[in-house]
């Protein structure tokens, strides 16, 4: 049934991938908005109460403007997602376009690798194609294996097609130990909910958030430096990427600064932009361990 169901769906994947942006935008405002806001309902109930459990401050208009806006948004990230696979290089590199690149080029002159974290905000998912001729680092990036072994291997060589090394998520402190011909950058989007015991606790938008702790556990084993990767989006189907330092020196990093850096410099682009954060994930459904204020809910790191 997976393999029937992927060779079914892949001439349409490709047939709407082919098509110049503009039309793929008026297939968003006609087709997909509407049948992910007013027919489905998509996860409206889960996007509303993260809207307002983040912004207690706010209306109901100003929440239901900002949920419409995220939906018109995640319509648009749909149908780019689609592009994602046959667009060219020299389309990627004028619609993706990294601004202060240079701040890397210091680590990789002195062969060091960095870790690259950033959220789900914005076009992350051309972040993958557009690693390897952005920067002078070579991309790394772990890949969350999808349940269908066809659809797995579409992605899998879709995302790694311009240089990008992919590898399973289980498999990133091994990727990482691997020895490498050239200074490498591990991209990490850290804003899923982590388990409870095993994560970093602190206030994000105003509630108890826990985050992976890959971040900072790679960064000081390996003493990387981390710099947070700011999306914005300039206008529909194109972007800026900005670079912000979090650390040069991990290893002198009180324990958990790294962590607390990645969390308000992703809460600043949220507030700035909410709309453009993936409000859809379920990312508030744990509970802080008891008698825990912030921190590390781990007993060894």
């Amino acid at each position: 049934m997976k393999a029937i169901a992927y060779y079914l769906s892949l001439p349409f994947i490709y047939f709407f991938s082919f098509l110049p942006f503009p039309v793929l935008y008026v297939l968003s405002d006609i087709l997909v908005f509407p049948l992910l806001y007013y027919v489905t309902g998509y996860r409206r109930k889960v996007v509303f109460t993260n809207l307002q459990n983040s912004f207690p401050d706010k209306s109901e208009k100003e929440l239901r403007e900002i949920e419409k806006k995220f939906y018109r948004y995640l319509a648009d990230l749909f149908m780019e997602t689609v592009k994602f696979f046959t667009i060219s290089e020299s389309e990627l590199k004028r619609r993706y376009v990294f601004r202060n690149p240079e701040i890397a080029d210091q680590w990789y002159e002195e062969g060091r690798n960095i870790v690259y974290t950033l959220g789900h905000y914005g076009n992350y998912e051309w972040m993958a194609l557009a690693l390897d001729f952005a920067i002078k680092h070579r991309g790394k990036g772990p890949f969350r294996e999808m349940s269908n072994p066809y659809f797995n291997q579409l992605f899998w060589r879709s995302r790694a097609r311009f240089g990008t090394e992919l590898y399973p998520t289980y498999k990133t402190m091994e990727a990482i130990r691997k020895p490498s011909e050239e200074p490498y950058l591990v991209a990490l989007a850290n804003d899923q909910s982590a388990p409870p015991d095993k994560s970093y606790w602190t206030t994000f938008l105003n509630q108890d958030t826990s985050f992976f702790v890959g971040t900072e556990k790679i960064a000081k084993t390996f003493n990387m430096p981390v710099l947070f990767a700011a999306i914005s989006r300039v206008k529909r189907g194109y972007y800026e990427i900005n670079f912000e330092v979090i650390t040069h020196h991990p290893k002198e990093e009180p324990e958990g600064d790294i962590m607390e850096k990645h969390a308000r410099f992703l809460e600043n682009q949220i507030l700035n932009k909410p709309e453009y954060w993936l409000w859809s994930h379920r990312r508030w459904k744990h509970k802080k361990p008891e008698g825990l204020e912030k921190g590390f809910s781990l007993k060894k790191r």
